[in-house]
């Protein structure tokens, strides 16, 4: 009996393991194919992702664990989601009459990527149930993103001109790593970039208010410097070099704002998390903004950013903010046309050519506006339960910001925070939610948000070690 009860618990922790480690694997190796935005790319994400999970249920069943009660509070916001991809079902299928999609192929398409979302949201519920496990995770994301980075610097610098899975490339205008657009690259930053935050900020800000003098200031720099933040910092550095190089106006000022709005609302709710936010706000300004942006060349974002009129007449080539909204406000039409239902997931580029007005000779995949092609792909409803889930975690963010809670919960909240804000901020005007690595590492983070414990309930939760 003994030996088999061993056997039964190596089984069932050797397996959580193993799943958490492939896992972790996955989200480094999303962004790899082209973002995984290409049909083959996104079956074998969703295809391991969901095989994972599968695999990690058998393993919980197999000791008579509960699913369900393992999920803990983030049933609801994964409840969202499932209900997003049931709805997404019904369109499918066209089971109910008027909910039929106008493009069946691209709504199963588009059905696989959220089914991916929900195996990995499940699978972070299910399996971070310690602070290593939240710092591995992070460290994850923020590893992919320097990454990531370096390919971009490393082939806009050679100025090389190839052909990678099919697409052809051109390097030296402006970065795009193993992402097919340069403003994908830049939200991926955008969201990276708050996972080193949040590692940074989870391991600052322990609420010591002692004056030191200047021997002790001097030693502390020093620790500092010889510390595994200084690396995270340097991460940072990189990632923020890649976003400029990007030249992605709304990617540069969503990213920004998020910064100076989630760190100023963070120093305001938080006196225990000010003095280190408010250091790396400004190091990230002056360092990382001021003095290597100039180097990099953040002048030529400037450019574009004034270069962007409102009208045609002071254009001087750039795209005005009247031209970028045509699309979106165009696409308005399916909305109003059938705002409940929607026509369908993944049918845009299907049904938009109605709504476009004659001069649009092009082909348009999306609305540039995720907002609005949500609205008009899965109706109201569609954009209603995704809200639900990211207003939410927003929500659980506020418990965990304050004063009284473990520096990893704060800092794990702000980076968070930072990534909902400016992936929100550039969805008015780009798609990154119907860019499959995007989508995927903004679910894992708001999945994060509620694996964290907060103080009042760390009692009754069984979650060890957090803080």
């Amino acid at each position: 009996m003994a030996s088999d009860g061993a056997w039964r618990i190596c089984f069932r922790y050797g397996a959580d393991r193993w799943v958490f480690f492939n896992f972790l694997v996955l989200l480094f190796w999303a962004p790899l194919p082209l973002a995984s935005n290409r049909t083959w790319a996104l079956g074998l994400l969703a295809v391991s992702m969901i095989f994972l999970f599968a695999a990690l249920c058998i393993a919980r069943l197999w000791r008579a664990e509960s699913i369900f009660t393992c999920l803990g509070v983030g049933t609801w916001p994964l409840a969202c989601l499932c209900l997003f991809a049931l709805w997404l079902a019904l369109q499918w299928s066209g089971v109910i009459p008027g909910l039929e999609t106008a493009d069946a192929f691209n709504t199963l398409q588009y059905l696989l990527a959220t089914l991916t979302y929900v195996a990995a949201f499940s699978l972070v519920l299910l399996l971070v149930k310690s602070s290593a496990h939240v710092r591995w995770l992070m460290a994850v994301i923020l590893a992919s993103g320097v990454s990531q980075a370096l390919i971009a610097i490393g082939l806009f610098a050679s100025r090389a001109t190839y052909i990678f899975l099919f697409m052809p490339f051109t390097q030296g205008t402006r970065a795009t790593g193993t992402f097919a657009n340069f403003d994908h690259l830049a939200g991926y930053m955008e969201l990276c970039i708050p996972a080193g935050v949040g590692l940074m900020l989870a391991h600052m800000g322990s609420g010591e208010n002692k004056t030191l003098n200047r021997r002790e200031h001097m030693v502390n720099v020093l620790k500092f410097m010889m510390s595994g933040k200084m690396l995270v910092r340097l991460m940072l550095v990189i990632m923020v070099i890649a976003l400029v190089l990007t030249r992605s106006r709304m990617g540069s000022v969503a990213f920004f704002t998020s910064m100076l709005v989630i760190g100023g609302i963070a120093m305001l709710r938080n006196p225990r998390l000010r003095i280190a936010a408010f250091w790396l706000i400004l190091s990230l300004i002056v360092i990382d903004v001021v003095v290597i942006g100039q180097w990099v060349g953040i002048d030529h974002v400037v450019e574009r950013l004034q270069n962007t009129a409102l009208d045609n007449e002071h254009a001087r080539g750039e795209e005005t903010v009247e031209q970028r909204s045509q699309t979106p406000r165009q696409a308005f039409g399916m909305v109003i046309e059938r705002p409940l239902s929607g026509f369908g997931a993944g049918s845009f580029y299907t049904v938009f050519p109605r709504f476009k007005s004659a001069d649009k000779n092009s082909f348009w995949d999306h609305a540039h506006n995720d907002y609005v092609q949500l609205a008009a792909e899965t109706g109201l409803v569609g954009l209603g339960l995704l809200a639900t889930m990211v207003l939410m975690t927003i929500a659980r963010i506020l418990i965990l910001w304050k004063e009284h809670e473990p520096r990893i919960n704060r800092g794990v909240a702000f980076g968070v925070a930072m990534a909902i804000c400016a992936l929100l901020i550039h969805s008015w005007v780009d798609f990154n939610l119907q860019i499959p690595a995007n989508a995927l590492v903004f679910c894992v983070l708001l999945a994060v948000v509620w694996v964290l414990v907060p103080h009042t309930a760390a009692t009754k939760e069984v979650i060890n070690d957090i803080g």
